[in-house]
């Protein structure tokens, strides 16, 4: 079985990956306390370009930008240099195992429920430290906010390929 016939949890298409990823961060902005729930957006948003790898015929390569490569070529860093977002998410997903809390994630009554935050101290609760380097006010990343925006941008950088994607 190539991986191009692979056919997993009745996942065929990118178009369906893009509903799963959909469905997983859906469910992080539910319950953004779940460590489960962010591991899964963030693993589900990490394997799309694996996904394209794969499935991208030549021409649909062609449209999305990856002029002059193959089916099986690697895309991910041709994506990562599109969108900032594509690669904290690699990081986030590759890194996940390192991660600690900082904060108790025990949901808050009251403060911190409104619009500063959900989390204790009104922080959120996958808060991502981007560096003590940066400005204060680019310091800090949500990862729900993360997820939403990496799978806005897959969305959008998929909506130019070809009609044919979906059935490959």
């Amino acid at each position: 079985m190539t991986r191009q016939t692979t056919r997993m949890f009745g996942i065929d298409t990118i178009d369906e990956y893009l509903a799963f990823c959909a469905e997983a961060v859906a469910e992080l902005e539910y319950d953004q306390d779940s460590v489960l729930r962010a591991f899964a957006a963030i693993l589900a948003l990490n394997h799309i370009p694996d996904w394209l790898q794969y499935k991208l015929t030549v021409s649909q390569r062609n449209t999305l930008g990856l002029t002059g490569s193959q089916v099986g070529d690697p895309v991910k860093d041709y994506f990562e240099a599109m969108h900032v977002d594509f690669k904290r998410v690699r990081e986030l997903a590759n890194g996940f195992k390192h991660l600690r809390p900082v904060h108790s994630t025990q949901k808050v009554a009251g403060y911190g429920q409104g619009p500063y935050g959900i989390g204790p101290y009104g922080q959120s609760y996958l808060l991502i430290d981007l560096g003590e380097d940066k400005p204060a006010n680019e310091r800090w990343d949500v990862g729900l906010s993360l997820c939403k925006r990496a799978l806005e941008c897959w969305c959008a950088v998929l909506a130019k390929r070809d009609n044919h994607l979906g059935e490959n």
